[in-house]
């Protein structure tokens, strides 16, 4: 006999415990489901946590007391934007032996104090802003909705919709198939059952953020005396600069109680662009990072600082992706699942909107079940709830037209600079790197716990198909080394920048040389990329999805990993 339920909730992030929450409280019978052994293992985030939002669906109104009781980590009291221009050698130094690790660069930062800020920040802060860490607030969440009488399933997959007569009634994981009244997709960017429901296509990168992210450990003293904060105080830095190579989007840094988190957010449309422009510069989107933390304004911060996670994960981008119809018979969709997801300045700004759809789809099940009718019709309560939500994403698109315009990411910050910016002195630390990409990202995910499933791989390619790509983008732009190049007699690479070496050293020991030599060492590469055979590995898959972004759909599978297996973030 199949099991059945007044709801069944996909994913037990902020949208999803928020909506199981909502409804176990007010004795529905809900049960949450996730993919993860226990739930935050899997999450990520590269922002800020406001408590308050809109009247009535903030975290606060959902779970008042939730500031002396969940895990959090520092009270965000300073917002911060820095424009950042490359270091140079000063000019009063040229000629001398001396200071040889002194570089200068020009910085415009734009804070609460700076006029500028209510175009960047725009008065977001409410008084209940937290940073915080998924591993634990999300464990602590999911605790929550149990205390309330909700079920919690773990390390279940849900692979497929139930549906009968037109209208979902359940779901269909690894393990079996469950039936409700009611399914809130709350799986995340990669949820594939909204597709599944027809409610949208597979993304493509023109639709997505993608963010990489590095957690360094420091004392909670040094953390204070480094950013100017007292104890339980926070800090929020978004940055630009030329480290960006052309890529639209930017770099952050968040204080947490004893750690740092540092990355980088950009649009995954620009990164690939990029990443074939820039051969010679840039071999993964670490390369990046790499560079933006090896500047003297960030350095400063996590010097001497002890690296102890590296994660990766793809972000809607709303105005692209927001689902103007989140819902069918049976069905509604939530959280980064449906697109609710929006940029601030330089900031990122999803978790209160996840935690408000949330609450939002629970209310109109409350509304359907009322009227003991959950068609589509009757569940289009949903629609005038979301109306909010719907606003805020077409105010960041118009928003976006500007802060995400060439305009700015080209002459525009660095107009900015010279006018308003001042010149800084700093130090730097001479960087001797002769890694590649496959030695870099190894010592990276060798600090994460991943669990391999031996039977079953979430990703699947059409090695036929893939192999007559030209480009094979999914190699370069993924996080990890899931994906590397094999090239007959030259061997094994994860990078274009890597394989350009390769060819321009091996030119150089032919005795090649002239202006003419970096072109032929280009061209090669290409011609190697065309004719390199994909190679795939799973283990250490982050499952952040880009490869399936970047697709197409029918080159490029990608699924949720089965019974709990794959990565298990300590930080997220």
């Amino acid at each position: 006999m199949v099991d059945k339920h007044d709801v069944i909730v996909v994913g037990a992030g902020l949208a999803g415990s928020a909506a199981a929450y909502y409804l176990a409280k007010r004795g529905y019978d809900v049960l949450l489901v996730e993919k993860a052994k226990v739930p935050g293992q899997r999450n990520v985030t590269g922002g800020v946590l406001y408590g308050s939002f809109i009247p009535g669906y903030g975290l606060i109104d959902l779970i008042p007391d939730f500031e002396s009781e969940a895990p959090l980590e520092r009270k965000v009291v300073k917002y911060r934007l820095a424009m950042i221009s490359s270091p140079t050698y000063p000019a009063e130094y040229r000629y001398r032996a001396v200071a040889p690790n002194k570089r200068s660069y020009m910085v415009l930062e734009i804070d609460e104090t700076s006029v500028l800020d209510r175009f960047i920040h725009r008065g977001i802060s409410t008084g209940h802003d937290y940073t915080v860490i998924r591993a634990k607030f999300d464990r602590w969440f999911a605790r929550k909705v149990e205390e309330v009488g909700g079920i919690v399933v773990t390390a279940t997959a849900v692979e497929d919709l139930v549906i009968e007569d037109d209208r979902v009634v359940g779901i269909r994981t690894n393990k079996e198939e469950i039936h409700a009244d009611l399914v809130i997709d709350a799986s995340g960017v990669t949820s594939k059952l909204v597709i599944k429901a027809g409610l949208r296509k597979p993304l493509d990168p023109s639709q997505v953020y993608h963010g990489i992210k590095q957690v360094y450990q420091l004392s909670e003293d040094e953390i204070n005396k480094r950013f100017g904060l007292k104890n339980g105080e926070g800090m929020a830095i978004a940055i630009m600069g030329d480290f960006l190579r052309g890529m639209i989007g930017g770099g952050f840094i968040y204080t947490n109680r004893d750690t740092i988190s540092v990355g980088l957010v950009v649009t995954m449309s620009s990164m690939l662009k990029s990443l074939r422009k820039n051969v010679k510069d840039i071999g993964k989107p670490l390369d990046v990072l790499e560079d933006m933390i090896s500047h003297p304004y960030v350095s400063r911060f996590i010097e001497g600082a002890k690296l102890v996670e590296y994660s990766a994960h793809n972000i809607p981008k709303g105005p692209m992706t927001i689902l103007e119809k989140p819902l069918r018979s049976g069905f509604l969709v939530a959280g980064d699942a449906l697109g609710a997801f929006v940029k601030i300045g330089g900031l990122i700004d999803g978790m209160r909107r996840a935690i408000a759809t949330g609450i939002m789809a629970a209310q109109a099940y409350i509304y359907a079940r009322k009227n003991n009718d959950f068609s589509e019709k009757t569940l289009s309560i949903y629609l005038d709830l979301l109306q909010p939500i719907y606003r805020d994403i077409r105010r960041a698109a118009r928003n976006s037209i500007l802060s995400e315009s060439k305009l700015l990411y080209g002459p525009g910050y660095k107009l900015l600079l010279r006018f308003l910016g001042k010149k800084v002195l700093g130090t730097v630390e001479e960087r001797i790197n002769n890694k590649d990409a496959l030695q870099k990202i190894q010592e990276r995910t060798g600090l994460l716990v991943y669990e391999e499933d031996k039977n079953y791989s979430h990703i699947k390619i059409d090695y036929a198909a893939a192999n007559r790509d030209p480009y094979k983008l999914w190699v370069p732009a993924c996080p990890t080394n899931c994906y590397t190049l094999s090239v007959p007699g030259k061997g094994i690479f994860a990078s274009y920048r890597d394989l350009y070496k390769h060819n321009l050293d091996k030119l150089k020991k032919t005795g090649s040389s002239g202006k003419g030599l970096e072109k032929k060492a280009l061209e090669e590469t290409w011609r190697d990329v065309a004719r390199a055979e994909i190679r795939f590995d799973h283990v250490a898959c982050v499952s952040c999805g880009t490869c399936w972004v970047i697709g197409p759909p029918d080159v490029i599978s990608f699924n949720p990993e089965r019974s709990g297996h794959g990565v298990k973030f300590r930080y997220g």
